[in-house]
């Protein structure tokens, strides 16, 4: 009987070889390659402004969601995004000598101003749905990073980004299905109603 290979038992499988790896002598410096390198900047920076916008959309929550569950998660994301900005902010002066200052993209600035806007229901469908859409984004980034980053640190940091970020795509699915009825999920950034 074969085991089932979890998201959970794949990021700590990921972690384990992180951490062998790391003690195999990988350099707490810039990736050897030029590619490597050039991806690994661009890669850090990228994502500490991803995460800067799932961090500004789930801070609006406080006080516009229904559901004590989706309050929950919207702190969960603020408290988990807001650990990883600062540690990624860390290896891009400690490998890169460089910095990034979060800032929001054109997108999550248009996010945010539309969820302002919304209270209650409304606010939770629309929230959902955008935020199931920047969380895919942020899955397709995390292979990237499996497939192209060099340090082990950054590695595991996405091995388990991809498993937590799955399972909360999946979370939001079947609260919109359980409490909304919606499985159609449209474009959040058009402001699509559901019934």
């Amino acid at each position: 009987m074969n085991p089932i290979l979890t998201r959970r038992a794949f990021a700590i499988m990921c972690s384990t070889v992180a951490l062998l790896i790391a003690s195999a002598g990988f350099a707490a410096g810039p990736a050897p390659e030029r590619d490597q390198r050039r991806f690994e900047i661009n890669f850090l920076k990228s994502m500490i402004d991803h995460h800067y916008g799932a961090i500004k959309m789930s801070e609006l929550c406080k006080g516009r969601t229904v559901h004590a569950e989706l309050q929950a998660m919207c702190d969960n994301v603020i408290a988990t995004q807001t650990a990883e900005i600062a540690k990624m902010r860390g290896w891009l002066r400690s490998w890169y000598g460089q910095d990034e200052e979060p800032s929001l993209t054109p997108q999550a600035r248009r996010s945010v101003e539309r969820l302002s806007r919304l209270t209650g229901e409304e606010f939770e469908k629309a929230y959902m749905m955008t935020m199931i859409e920047h969380h895919s984004m942020a899955l397709k980034m995390g292979v990237d990073c499996l497939n192209e980053a060099y340090h082990p640190e950054m590695l595991n940091m996405c091995a388990k980004m991809i498993a937590m970020q799955g399972d909360e795509i999946l979370q939001l699915r079947l609260w919109l299905i359980q409490w909304y009825g919606i499985n159609d999920l449209g474009d959040p950034d058009k402001g699509s109603s559901h019934n």
